[in-house]
């Protein structure tokens, strides 16, 4: 977090500058009549120490590319807020057409569909592991509104979240098996 001293004393100047904070990619989280709190937009995001990146790409659903392992380690860390290229871009140091440009070549898909699929897998998992509801699953993993969550989902699956819940569920109870118990005396 960094603060920003404001010497001059008209809202209209500190309102400027707010705006000119946001277009070069600041998030401002508060300001009075003398000072800005600013923090540059991709430090919002998690980063990694070396021990959490070995066992991120491990077991996660990413392919083994070390030119992408970066890329991979941002999108596992942060795919559960509202990430986009440009900020994947740039906590890898990388101009939005490049990375698009090099993450295609290699993997055949988009970054903003590793997004997506990174955000369904874990939803898949939730619905089946967990009790949480489809909206709570839907904030849980990214998506601020639901619609669009469902809409993806849909697209991925071929089913809605509900369904593929309740299909769980039915082989669950299945694959109980039915036990009485008889008071002998």
């Amino acid at each position: 977090m960094t603060k920003i001293l404001v010497n001059d004393t008209n809202p209209e100047t500190t309102k400027l500058l707010i705006k000119f904070l946001e277009t070069a990619g600041f998030e401002v989280s508060s300001s009075d009549s003398s000072t800005i709190s600013v923090r540059k937009t991709h430090d919002k995001f998690s980063n990694t120490t070396e021990h959490q990146k070995s066992n991120i790409l491990q077991k996660s659903i990413f392919p083994s590319i070390s030119r992408l392992n970066e890329v991979f380690e941002f999108i596992e860390l942060n795919y559960h807020q509202n990430i986009k290229l440009k900020e994947v871009a740039q906590a890898v140091g990388y101009s939005s057409a490049y990375l698009t440009d090099l993450v295609r070549r290699l993997t055949g898909k988009t970054v903003n569909n590793w997004i997506i699929e990174r955000r369904m897998a874990e939803a898949r998992r939730l619905l089946l592991e967990t009790n949480y509801s489809v909206e709570r699953i839907a904030l849980d993993v990214g998506y601020k509104n639901i619609n669009h969550f469902y809409c993806q989902f849909r697209n991925y699956y071929n089913k809605t979240p509900r369904a593929l819940k309740e299909k769980q569920r039915e082989a669950h109870d299945s694959n109980r098996i039915n036990v009485k118990f008889l008071n002998v005396e």
